[in-house]
C-alpha cells in the first residue's frame, strides 16, 4: 500500500528545480543574498559568485575558503502544518477513513502554497577560481479545484550539479573590471503532476519511476563587474546566466535571464556597511509574467568586526531579514523572505524561514 504520508516524504526528500505557476525558477539562491533583498550581482564576493555573478572571484584575495559540509533547509510558513494533517491521514487504520480524511486535507489546503527546499553546496573558493557540487531538493504544492474535485497539483525534482567558475581582472579607463564565466553541468529529475485523492491513497495510484522526468545539460554564465574608485566606491554588475537556455532533455530547460546591478560602500567608523540594489531577468524571459516589480531586489548588509554580520532587503516588495554567525570553522546563517507566487507583486506572498549550517574552514 503506497500511503499518501509515504509519498509527500519521498517527494519532499529528492524534488527540486521546481517552477510554480508564480514564483520565478531561479537555478539557485543563496542565504546570504536571499537576506539582503537577493540584490547580488554586484556584489558577489563569497562563494555565492559561482550562481549570481562569477566576476565576483577576482575579488577575492587568495584563499577564499573551503565549506566541507553545509546543509540548508528552507519551509514556507504553512508546510510544517500541512505535514502534520498528512501525519494524521497516514495513521487512519482503513482505505475508507484514509480516503475521507485525505479529501477533507484537500479541502482544507484548497488555495494554499506549499514550499520546502533543502540541500547542500560543498566548495572551494580562491582569487580567480571556485568549484563545488550542488544537491538541493525543493518540494511545491498547492490545492487546486478544477470543476469542484479537489486535486493536489505537485512540482519539483532534484538537481545534482557540477559547478565550475573562472574569473579575470583587468584595467578599463583607469578602472577595474573584472569579468567571470561560470560552467554547470546538471542532472535533474523533475515532477509536474496532478493527483487526485483516490491516487494519493490508493495502492498503485501513483508511480514516481513513471511520473518523474529525466534529463541532463551543461549551462553557461557570465558576468562583469565594473568598480570606481571614488567616493561611497560604487560598483556596478551585469550576468547573464543560462545562454541561449540550459536545455535539460526531458526535464525542461533553465532560461537565459539577464540581471543588472549596482553597490556602494558607505563609510561607517565601527564595521563594514553594503548597500546593493538589483534588477533580476531585465527583459521578463523567466516564468509566465511580466511584472518588473517581482524583479526588484535591495538590500544592505552591516559586517561587525568579528563574528556578526546582519542584512535586511526587500525582496520583490517584500521585507527579508537575514544573520550570519561565523565562528571559523562552523558559520550560522538564518534568513526570512517572501517569495511572490502570483502573477505580480503583491499579490499571493509566500513568507518562508532557512537555515543553514556551514563547516570548512
Amino acid at each position: 500500500m503506497i500511503r499518501m504520508i509515504q509519498f509527500l516524504f519521498i517527494t519532499t526528500v529528492v524534488l527540486t528545480g521546481t517552477v510554480w505557476a508564480g514564483e520565478l525558477p531561479v537555478f539557485y539562491k543563496g542565504l546570504r543574498p536571499l537576506g539582503m533583498g537577493g540584490a547580488f550581482t554586484a556584489v558577489a564576493d563569497d562563494e555565492n559568485a559561482m550562481f549570481y555573478n562569477p566576476a565576483g572571484l577576482n575579488g577575492i584575495k587568495r584563499f577564499g575558503g573551503v565549506d566541507i559540509l553545509n546543509p540548508f533547509v528552507e519551509a514556507g510558513k504553512k508546510t510544517i502544518n500541512f505535514f502534520k494533517d498528512v501525519q494524521d491521514v497516514s495513521n487512519a487504520n482503513t482505505d475508507s477513513e484514509r480516503t475521507a480524511l485525505a479529501a477533507d486535507l484537500l479541502e482544507k489546503w484548497l488555495g494554499k502554497h506549499l514550499h520546502l527546499r533543502t540541500g547542500l553546496f560543498p566548495n572551494l573558493t580562491m582569487h580567480n577560481l571556485g568549484i563545488g557540487v550542488l544537491g538541493q531538493g525543493t518540494f511545491d504544492g498547492e490545492v487546486h479545484s478544477p470543476l469542484g474535485n479537489n486535486t493536489l497539483v505537485l512540482r519539483g525534482g532534484y538537481d545534482i550539479a557540477l559547478v565550475a567558475s573562472g574569473a579575470y581582472g583587468l584595467t578599463v579607463m583607469n578602472n577595474p573590471l573584472q569579468i567571470g564565466v561560470t560552467g554547470k553541468v546538471i542532472q535533474r529529475r523533475l515532477l509536474d503532476q496532478v493527483y487526485t485523492t483516490r491516487e494519493l491513497v490508493q495502492q498503485n495510484g501513483i508511480d514516481l519511476g513513471k511520473d518523474l522526468m529525466t534529463g541532463k545539460g551543461f549551462g553557461l554564465d557570465l558576468g562583469a563587474i565594473y568598480s570606481l574608485p571614488v567616493f561611497l566606491e560604487p560598483s556596478f554588475g551585469i550576468a547573464i546566466q543560462n545562454i541561449a537556455d540550459t536545455r535539460l532533455g526531458d526535464a525542461g530547460k533553465l532560461e537565459q535571464q539577464l540581471n543588472l546591478g549596482a553597490a556602494v560602500h558607505p563609510p561607517i567608523g565601527f564595521g563594514k556597511l553594503l548597500v546593493a540594489f538589483d534588477i533580476m531577468d531585465l527583459t521578463s524571459q523567466l516564468g509566465r509574467d511580466h511584472d518588473p516589480a517581482k524583479r526588484l531586489h535591495a538590500g544592505i548588509e552591516y559586517r561587525l568586526p568579528v563574528i556578526l554580520a546582519v542584512r535586511a532587503g526587500l525582496y520583490q516588495g517584500y521585507p527579508s531579514y537575514g544573520l550570519t554567525a561565523d565562528f571559523w570553522i562552523a558559520k550560522l546563517a538564518a534568513v526570512y523572505y517572501s517569495e511572490e507566487v502570483g502573477a505580480y507583486a503583491g499579490q499571493r506572498p509566500d513568507r518562508r524561514y532557512a537555515a543553514q549550517l556551514s563547516l570548512g574552514f
